[in-house]
């Protein structure tokens, strides 16, 4: 008995990595990321062969969403490149904030009207107000737009995730502390932010030279000791009472940062205090494997018997659609990018990675009223991944024909030649 279940298992984990593989090669081919892949291997482990019990997969929400949480907070701030950051903050910033805080609002009036408390209404729009870096692979592959114009998009999508984090764990700090006076709150939460924001912050500071030091030296793998400090920092500021997710978000800012931050502290030698290729593609290599390993637990965790979480997810995305098309335009009055463009800038609504383990924070917390957000957001994520994939595939069909246009043809030749010229420029 032993034996087949450890073969079932064993069989389970080669399945997602393979699901996982060749969801990554279908999505090259096509404008459909491997979420939809992996989520769908999930349900037919879950709900349709039952061989993943939800039951069990209840009990470990705790442990699974803090591992893939930190994860996935630490990655997001390797990719906060802070001087891109800073070129980009004005119209970026805006788009970024102005999406958000009208995908937040309308998701959580829409929640309050299909019968939520105000302040799950509140939580749920947090954790859906953010777009996902699952738009990264539509926009890579065909994609019309210009090459400014995905960088917009792209550096959105690591802005977003941040802030969808940072206030999600605010509001359930709020929930759980049941003391709803602003003063209480703003204490609290600033208490707790500032003691995770310090330790990030030092602790990054100091591992930066360290970090240096075993990229110098050649050392294999350095990264996993980065990773390491990142799980050790983690839980000394939960012992603190601090915030861990946001004291690892903030030493991967710092991390990705090094060779800035001690140029501007008139460091001499900041060679290598930037994450090397190798630590990088190692990077990418463990997000891989925490994005197939989820996707497919969260696909498990579904219940389709719940037709009303599934309708409320549904009215969700397409109030995430409508507030993008209203916000989009807004943000990019009057900007360098095209008016051809905005359209296609607005159907980026695609939610993924981060609103998928922030759903599943309330359960592990023990939040009352929030057991089905997990098949709430499941449905915004698949729907909006299929809604922002077709959408750019008929934007990409409606790109003028080169042989057909001349001047078209010019025309990309001619940004081609411009965007080469600033990478080398940058290089």
């Amino acid at each position: 008995m032993i034996t087949s279940s450890i073969d079932v298992y064993t069989a389970g984990i080669a399945g997602v990595i393979v699901i996982g593989f060749v969801g990554d090669m279908i999505a090259r081919k096509s404008k459909l990321p491997s979420i939809v892949w992996l989520l769908a291997f999930g349900i037919i482990l879950g709900p349709v062969l039952g061989i993943l019990k939800n039951s069990l997969l209840v009990g470990l929400t705790p442990i699974v969403s803090t591992i893939v949480l930190l994860i996935v907070v630490f990655n997001a701030g390797l990719k906060l490149n802070i001087y891109q950051f800073v070129r980009s903050l004005s119209r970026t910033t805006l788009l970024a904030v102005i999406n958000f805080a009208l995908a937040a609002a309308f998701t959580a009036v829409a929640a309050f009207v299909f019968g939520f408390s105000s302040i799950d209404s509140i939580l749920l729009g947090a954790i859906v107000g953010g777009t996902s870096a699952a738009v990264i692979p539509i926009i890579s592959r065909g994609s019309s737009l210009s090459p400014q114009a995905k960088n917009l998009v792209t550096v959105e999508s690591i802005l977003t995730d941040p802030i969808g984090i940072i206030l999600t764990l605010a509001i359930i700090n709020i929930i759980l502390l049941n003391n709803y006076s602003i003063n209480f709150v703003v204490s609290s939460v600033v208490a707790s932010f500032s003691v995770s924001i310090v330790l990030g912050a030092v602790a990054g500071f100091m591992w930066i030279p360290i970090m240096g030091y075993l990229q110098r030296r050649r050392y294999e793998y350095s990264y996993a000791g980065a990773l390491a400090a990142a799980f050790i920092i983690f839980l000394l500021t939960q012992a603190l009472n601090g915030s861990g997710p946001i004291a690892a978000l903030v030493f991967g800012i710092m991390i990705a940062n090094g060779e800035e931050i001690f140029k501007w502290l008139k460091y001499k030698n900041t060679n290598n205090f930037t994450l090397n290729q190798e630590s990088r593609r190692f990077n990418n290599l463990i997000t891989f494997f925490t994005a197939a390993f989820f996707f497919v637990y969260l696909g498990a965790l579904v219940s389709f018997n719940n037709y009303y979480a599934m309708l409320v997810g549904l009215g969700i995305t397409a109030l995430l659609i409508v507030s993008r098309f209203i916000g989009t335009p807004i943000a990019l009055f009057r900007s360098q990018y095209q008016k051809e463009e905005i359209p296609q800038i607005s159907t980026m609504v695609s939610r993924g990675m981060g609103a998928g383990v922030l759903a599943t924070l309330p359960l592990a917390y023990g939040v009352a009223g929030t057991s089905q957000f997990i098949n709430i957001i499941f449905i915004v994520i698949l729907v909006s991944i299929l809604f922002n994939s077709i959408s750019a595939f008929l934007f990409a069909s409606k790109k003028p024909d080169a042989k057909a246009n001349p001047k078209a043809m010019l025309s990309n030749q001619a940004k081609q030649e411009s965007t080469k010229q600033q990478k080398n420029v940058q290089a």
